[in-house]
């Protein structure tokens, strides 16, 4: 085994013969033994070596072990063990250790087999603990990592249709109001297919990335999602119906500014938006095709504009 991935045991005692005995005895084993003489030095030696396992007399010269017990704790950073080491046996004495958080209690005078045993034994449990607990990150890292891929679009990294069926809806009832409300925003690229067939579909994606990020940007504390396509819903949160309508144009006006580049292809694009106030007594689905229709509207009165369904309610699309 590598020195690097030996545990590594803290001897807490302020007598040398003690700590040497103990040394001895743990000898054979594969593992560090640090010492320590004194509570200033155990603190030190706490985060110097960042032991598995504590070995700590109850008695030194310049603090009691149980008040070193919480301080060795507080600066632990690799949940070590502690067993202490005294020649107070008392019932109150050994429940005090344990309410500490000790493991384990061994008195002096302690036999050699014994010692050996309790120490190997509780190293092999931190070992297994560190190896559950590496699992549980590692699962719980996979899950985030399950949950972005299920919820994201593969290619902008927006928010995908899965997202506004299981997770949406909540936070959109949090910011509807009387005063401001939500508004629903459907954005789509004006001719996309002309650019997939005139330039190819890679600087295709450049434009469906670079106008994602154009309207991350924008809408930083609001939602942006992937509706399919060029297409794109944008959920704005308590905001005025002012308000939305400037976030529209901001996001259409630098589209259409933007100059996209794939290598040594450079073009235009512009985008058409249509918005509507979002009704909570509706689900989402009727929601969506009100601003659907909005977009609708814009495409066929000449694109690259903002529309609000409220214009165009009522008209035959």
């Amino acid at each position: 085994m590598r020195a690097s991935e030996r545990q590594t045991v803290l001897i807490v005692d302020d007598s040398i013969l003690i700590c040497q005995q103990i040394k001895n005895i743990m000898k054979e084993e594969d593992i560090n033994l640090e010492e320590a003489h004194s509570a200033k030095e155990a603190l030190a030696a706490m985060e110097l070596c960042r032991p598995d396992l504590v070995l700590l007399d109850v008695v030194l010269p310049d603090a009691e072990g149980y008040d070193l017990c919480r301080q060795l704790q507080e600066r632990d950073e690799n949940n070590a063990s502690i067993i202490f080491i005294t020649s107070k046996d008392s019932d109150k004495d050994v429940m005090r250790g344990f309410s500490l958080g000790a493991c384990d209690y061994i008195k002096k005078p302690f036999g050699q087999e014994e010692l050996k045993s309790r120490v190997v034994a509780h190293l092999s449990m931190k070992k297994q603990k560190d190896e559950l607990d590496r699992m549980n990150r590692e699962l719980k890292n996979n899950m985030e990592k399950l949950n972005y891929m299920a919820f994201r679009d593969g290619l902008t990294g927006l928010y995908n249709r899965r997202y506004v069926q299981d997770d949406l809806m909540g936070e959109m009832q949090s910011h509807n109001r009387k005063d401001v409300g939500c508004v629903l925003i459907m954005g789509d690229v004006d001719d996309f297919k002309i650019v997939n067939d005139q330039y190819g579909h890679e600087a295709g994606d450049v434009a469906l990335i670079c106008v994602s990020n154009i309207m991350e940007s924008i809408c930083r504390r609001h939602r942006v999602i992937r509706w399919g396509g060029e297409e794109f819903l944008i959920v704005l949160f308590s905001v005025t119906e002012e308000e939305a309508y400037e976030i529209s144009e901001s996001i259409r006006g630098e589209v259409e500014a933007f100059p996209f580049v794939d290598g040594d292809t450079s073009f235009n694009c512009t985008i058409t938006l249509g918005l509507s106030v979002y009704d909570d007594t509706e689900d989402m689905k009727h929601n969506i095709e009100r601003a659907d229709k909005a977009l609708y509207a814009g495409k066929r009165s000449g694109k690259n504009r903002s529309v609000w369904y409220s214009e165009v309610q009522g008209m035959e699309l």
